[in-house]
């Protein structure tokens, strides 16, 4: 009687295991740690298993492509987290969307130890916050802190970034999506006044959470041999 107790016991044990499987789903493999294959870039890399991942919450600077010149900084942000990942296992904490416009998983990447990624990146001043709404507030706060601390040391892009002569001029921030525009621009004007936050400058844009919109950054490319 005691051998067939144990035997429903066990396949009790191995039927919960199976619907955990299923309600996690490709997750489940993240408990046993994950290896990069690849860095696109110092916010993307793909997986061993073929997945690519986007750091939530930061941009660094862009890699070119088609023959255009990289952003300033972008091969130094992709080498840096190249040399974190480096014979480490990874693991993943999947943002609310799951996945960007282009099929990427949205996550906090954490090496074995417990550091974020995310975080390491933009403390290093090699990457910026560059949030969305739906955000976790918690990421995003941790996120601005790295910021701040690397903003305040002048680490990485960030003595460069701060003194374009865009970077002085006054921006308009927009509270829904969480980017900045120049004043005076057309995209400014297109800002509903409920969502209109006037900004010094890029500075202040960037310590309260707005990143340039893509289509009007004023960021610089790197320059050969630089």
């Amino acid at each position: 009687m005691k051998e067939k107790h144990c035997g429903a016991l066990l396949l009790r044990a191995v039927f919960c295991v199976a619907l955990l499987a299923v309600a996690v789903g490709p997750w489940l493999a993240l408990a046993g740690g994950l290896a990069a294959r690849f860095v696109a870039d110092g916010d993307t890399l793909v997986l061993a298993d073929g997945r690519t991942v986007r750091l939530a919450g930061i941009d660094s600077p862009e890699m070119g492509q088609g023959g255009a010149p990289d952003q300033y900084c972008a091969a130094r942000a992709r080498a840096r987290l190249e040399a974190l990942i480096r014979g480490r296992t990874l693991a993943l904490e999947p943002g609310p969307r799951g996945r960007d416009r282009f099929g990427r998983v949205l996550a906090v990447v954490r090496l074995d130890d417990g550091t974020s990624l995310n975080e390491a990146m933009v403390r290093e001043g090699l990457a910026f916050v560059y949030t969305f709404a739906d955000d976790p507030p918690g990421l995003t706060r941790a996120l601005l802190a790295a910021q701040a601390e690397a903003m305040d040391a002048g680490r990485g892009f960030w003595p460069r970034v701060l003194a374009l002569p865009e970077a002085g001029r006054p921006w308009v921030g927009n509270m829904r999506s969480m980017r900045a525009f120049p004043a005076g621009s057309p995209e400014a004007s297109t800002v509903a006044a409920k969502n209109r936050v006037p900004l010094a400058g890029l500075e202040e844009a960037f310590r309260r959470g707005f990143s340039p919109a893509r289509q009007v950054s004023p960021w610089p490319v790197q320059e050969p041999g630089g």
